[in-house]
């Protein structure tokens, strides 16, 4: 952009533009006045002398052949002789032949020298078609060419003036109404390159150049506006990033350090000062310095718009050199035809502290209530079952009714526990690779006389052969029991549990359908929620805990899947979760 010191040289300006026509147009004129009108003018005043002086010569022609026939030479020498005293000022010699080509005139003088000037006008003497001689007259037309050229250059120099006039007027003319308006215009928009907006532009004609002015000028208010609106956006952003307590870094593909916000000075214990122009190793612990590089290299030949997966959690290294658990997400932007990548990275050392203590309070009590309960579970199933007691009707319900609500519990502290590690990354996944098709035989296998006692079944309708996945066996034979389980649960008794497969794309997708009530518009977008149960079907009858779906949702998306459902009111439900086939 230029700044106020720029200067500019203009080889071929608008001032030279508008007197280059002019210019060309003189020597034109010049060159046409010089080369062709005056030879031509000159040419022209040389034939018209001969005219004139050819018209004279045949005045003298009746005297001349009166003298002829009356043989009297003295009177035609003395017509002849008068004649050139009259024009003694061009004619400088006549002689006069007979037919005989005897000369009659003159008898002793001799021809004159040829000049430039100097013409040679021959006229046949006749009358009544009868030839009586020739007259040869030789006339100086230098008097007559001097004043043809004066003529012709008084009317040079006039045309000279009047273009020269026309030219100053034009040149004044082109000033006024171009040059000048262009000028102003060139000066004011000057200004708007140097960032002042606030010059405004005066409509100095009603042309063109009035017309590119409004047009410059709407233009500039255009431009004020966006540059208003972005310095606003400008400032709020600044101030969103100045005063958010996460820290926001910005590196370049060398891991130099472009930006450290007031969160990140506060976070790391970091000036900013200290920090930009370095390399971001410096606040990150030994072990993930060492791969950095690596990652930005890895980043350079992937097509991906992100370098890790959102919200990482790492451990960073303060300015005291201790290191404190974080949150990262990387997001990589192109500007000015380079990456930099843009960090948001929170302190999580509270919420690990809180979540150590949740995670340490929920084990405890769940522990604590899981032995107890279990012991009470045990006893109710030796009272039931194993001692063959008589019981009054009433107690022995009040035991069944106790036995399935210490089983509930039970129930409800494992989903807990499960919850509890795969919330904390707690819970450990084994992967191995399996047989997708075997793996739903043995998943309905077990879960069959569940079903049973819910007066369902589960059919495995269609399946692929030889399709292979990765995962944590234990872990997804937990989320198929959960489906089957609830399918069972909602399924009519006369309508079994379908149980099919789906292949696309090295995707496989394993179905779960049942042809219960459905499930409400107001439950489907918190489904997947802990704690969250529809109200169709007979849920309170079947009982459960609600953290189901949640912990299935969040083992699937562990092992890099999907899970979701589709639905129909009053016609039954799909759940389904997709994996990576290998």
């Amino acid at each position: 952009m230029p700044t106020k010191n720029t200067t500019y040289t203009y080889r071929f300006g608008i001032r030279a533009k508008l007197l280059l026509p002019i210019f060309l147009g003189f020597i034109i004129l010049f060159a046409v006045l010089i080369l062709i009108w005056q030879p031509s003018q000159l040419k022209k005043g040389k034939a018209d002398f001969i005219v004139s002086q050819t018209k004279i010569l045949k005045s003298l022609s009746p005297s001349l052949i009166q003298s002829i026939l009356s043989s009297d030479l003295s009177s035609l020498h003395s017509n002849i002789e008068n004649s050139l005293r009259i024009h003694k000022n061009e004619w400088k010699y006549i002689q006069l032949i007979n037919v005989d080509k005897q000369q009659l005139y003159p008898i002793f003088d001799k021809k004159p020298d040829k000049t430039k000037t100097l013409l040679e006008i021959k006229l046949q003497i006749e009358e009544n078609a009868e030839v009586f001689g020739d007259v040869y007259l030789y006339t100086d037309w230098q008097q007559a060419r001097e004043k043809e050229i004066e003529n012709i250059n008084l009317i040079s120099v006039w045309s000279i003036i009047i273009f020269s006039i026309i030219a100053i007027m034009s040149y004044i003319l082109q000033t006024l109404w171009i040059y000048n308006p262009i000028t102003k215009l060139e000066k004011i928009t000057s200004k708007f390159s140097l960032g002042e907006y606030d010059a405004t532009l005066p409509k100095v004609t009603l042309d063109e150049i009035g017309l590119l002015t409004d047009s410059i000028d709407r233009m500039r208010h255009k431009i004020k506006a966006s540059l208003i609106d972005l310095v606003d956006k400008e400032k709020m952003q600044r101030a969103i990033v100045e005063s958010v307590p996460d820290a926001i870094i910005t590196i370049d593909t060398k891991g130099i350090v472009q930006s450290f916000n007031p969160g990140a000075e506060n976070i790391f214990q970091y000036p900013a000062s200290e920090v930009i122009g370095k390399n971001i190793k410096m606040l990150m612990a030994d072990d993930i310095a060492e791969h950095h590089d690596q990652y930005i290299k890895n980043f350079s030949y992937s097509s991906s718009q992100k370098v890790i997966r959102p919200n990482r959690e790492l451990l960073a290294q303060k300015k005291d050199l201790s290191e404190f658990p974080i949150e990262l997400s990387v997001n990589a932007k192109i500007i000015d035809d380079e990456y930099l990548f843009t960090g948001i990275i929170r302190d999580i050392t509270e919420r690990k502290r809180v979540d150590r203590v949740k995670s340490e309070f929920i084990s405890t009590v769940s522990h604590e209530l899981r032995t107890p309960l279990t012991a009470i579970k045990g006893s109710l199933d030796i009272i039931t079952n194993g001692l063959n007691l008589e019981l009054p009707h009433q107690a022995e319900s009040m035991l069944t009714v106790a036995n399935r609500n210490v089983e509930r519990l039970l129930n409800l502290i494992n989903d807990i526990l499960d919850f509890s590690k795969l919330d904390s990354e707690g819970m450990d996944f084994v992967e191995e690779q399996f047989e997708i098709t075997p793996f739903l035989n043995n998943s309905i296998e077990i879960n069959q006389e569940y079903a049973n006692k819910l007066g369902s079944q589960f059919i495995f309708t269609h399946g692929h052969e030889d399709i292979w996945v990765s995962a944590d066996k234990n872990r997804l034979e937990q989320v198929m029991s959960n489906l089957l389980s609830n399918a069972a649960k909602y399924s009519p008794k006369d309508k079994p549990v379908e149980i099919y497969t789906e292949v696309s794309n090295n995707i496989i997708r394993i179905n779960i359908k049942d042809y219960g009530p459905g499930i409400a518009s107001e439950f489907q977008n918190k489904l997947f929620e802990k704690f969250t149960q529809s109200s169709s079907g007979n849920t309170r009858q079947v009982g459960g805990t609600g953290l189901g779906l949640n912990i299935s949702k969040m083992i699937i998306e562990k092992m890099g899947g999907t899970i979701g459902f589709t639905t129909e009111e009053g016609k039954g439900s799909t759940f389904y979760f997709e994996l990576h086939s290998v």
